[in-house]
């Protein structure tokens, strides 16, 4: 509770700083409050409790996945000083709009009941509306604004429906007490109860972008800024895999089989037709939309084989998702500003001018694509070896034909930047994006040596 009172109050602070001109002093402290807000929230770890007549949870789940998320938001923070160096708006109403989206993947992930979760998930889901339309100059991005919003109202829709179900049937929105009646009637389960699982699956699919309800990702993604992509598909995504897991631990389960079923056929689907898409595409944001995609499938996976060491391992594994996409955003947004675009012939013959970038950007796609021994691969391997522990070996079959075909798309920029003449010059940047890059890059072999700090 205290992590979500400090964001409201850093992001209220923010909007003043903006009305009071004092421009200079935004990106400062909402990273100074970010990483104050960061110490409450670690100090929260030893204080187990529930708040607001048990609307909210404070244990060592929502703390360490909030850790997660306000790291992640540091880190896009102090890359948006490169990327908006050059723009002459008053930026502390996106500033504050990316404080109040983490404030509200906070209360998603804390969240003790239905209606709480849903509040929170309206106002993450709002401000990101926002945001995806924050370059009001851009076609794409006002196209991209346009379409989240838009689909984003109908996945709400069938979000709330199902909520609404979900209480008719058990006569009550509090995760506890859905659980209780799922264990009691598991033989005898009304059909307005698995109408109301199966419409929160839905919803919250979309919210994860988790295929077939991802057509909206590629567009939003690669319409919104850069800086608001990597925000998207970093710490955004892990709020929602934080919530639909904690969904999955307090109400559903493996005692609800109609749960297990969709989220199975969804995350089968998700890797499916996320690796086969991306290997398309030739723009780099929008083969990273699609990986993200089939990213969510091998999550999933791991909800679905509900274990005791679950949770650790979507820890384990986000953390090595978060390392990953934020160094390959960092360079697109490094190629976008410095040769006008971050297509996949930009990346010719980059190692030879840029070798430190190229390095970084080799090892970030090595993760993603889950090469030993790098953070990418030892997550996909406790995600795959936990679902063989619980009976889906299909579903790790089609994970790891997955695995194997993003190679191609993963080795292609890999290909160009080593293997190909390019007439580009070197790319110039901060030097504080080149320690950012490097920080994750040496996170990301850390963690595939380290895997034992999560589990």
């Amino acid at each position: 509770m205290n992590t979500l009172i400090s964001l409201s109050i850093l992001g209220v602070v923010t909007l003043f700083l903006g009305i009071f001109n004092r421009n200079k002093w935004i990106l400062p402290v909402v990273i100074g409050g970010l990483t104050i807000t960061l110490g409450i929230n670690i100090f929260d770890f030893w204080n187990h409790c529930k708040s607001f007549e048990n609307m909210f949870y404070t244990d060592h789940f929502n703390v360490l996945f909030n850790t997660l998320m306000i790291v992640s938001t540091i880190v896009v923070c102090c890359m948006s000083a490169q990327y908006y160096k050059n723009d002459t708006r008053s930026l502390e109403g996106i500033y504050a709009i990316i404080i109040f989206t983490l404030a509200g993947g906070v209360l998603m992930v804390s969240a003790a009941n239905l209606a709480t979760f849903f509040v929170g998930l309206e106002i993450l889901s709002i401000s990101l509306y926002l945001l995806a339309g924050s370059h009001k100059s851009s076609f794409l991005s006002n196209e991209a604004a346009m379409k989240y919003f838009l689909m984003g109202s109908f996945a709400s829709a069938f979000l709330l429906f199902g909520i609404a179900l979900l209480y008719g049937a058990t006569g009550s929105i509090y995760y506890n007490d859905i659980a209780n009646y799922i264990n009691t009637n598991s033989n005898q389960l009304p059909l307005m109860l698995k109408a109301g699982v199966i419409l929160v699956a839905i919803g919250m699919s979309f919210k994860v972008a988790a295929a077939p309800f991802h057509f909206w990702a590629p567009d939003v993604y690669h319409g919104s800024p850069s800086i608001i992509t990597a925000f998207m598909i970093t710490t955004v995504k892990v709020a929602g895999f934080a919530a639909f897991l904690r969904l999955t631990m307090m109400c559903f389960g493996n005692q609800t089989e109609i749960w297990t079923l969709s989220i199975s056929i969804i995350a089968a689907l998700s890797i499916i037709i996320g690796n086969v898409s991306a290997l398309s595409q030739k723009r780099m944001k929008r083969m990273l939309a699609y990986s993200s995609i089939s990213h969510t499938g091998y999550i999933l996976i791991a909800l679905v084989s509900l274990q005791a060491l679950t949770p650790s391992i979507i820890l384990y594994y986000a953390a090595a998702y978060v390392a990953s996409n934020l160094a390959a955003f960092i360079v697109v947004i490094m190629l976008k500003q410095s040769f006008g675009n971050s297509d996949l012939e930009v990346f010719n013959g980059l190692a030879k001018k840029n070798p430190v970038i190229a390095i970084c950007t080799t090892i970030a796609f090595l993760s993603l694509t889950g090469i030993p021994p790098l953070a990418g691969f030892m997550g996909k391997y406790l995600v795959f070896t936990s679902a063989i522990d619980s009976g889906y070996l299909w579903l790790v079959i089609i994970a790891i034909l997955g695995s194997i075909t993003s190679i191609f798309y993963y080795f292609r920029p890999i290909i160009n930047m080593y293997m190909k003449e390019s007439g580009l010059g070197e790319i110039v940047t901060s030097k504080g994006t080149m320690i950012i890059l490097i920080i994750l890059t040496l996170a990301t072999i850390v963690l595939g040596f380290l895997p034992q700090l999560f589990l």
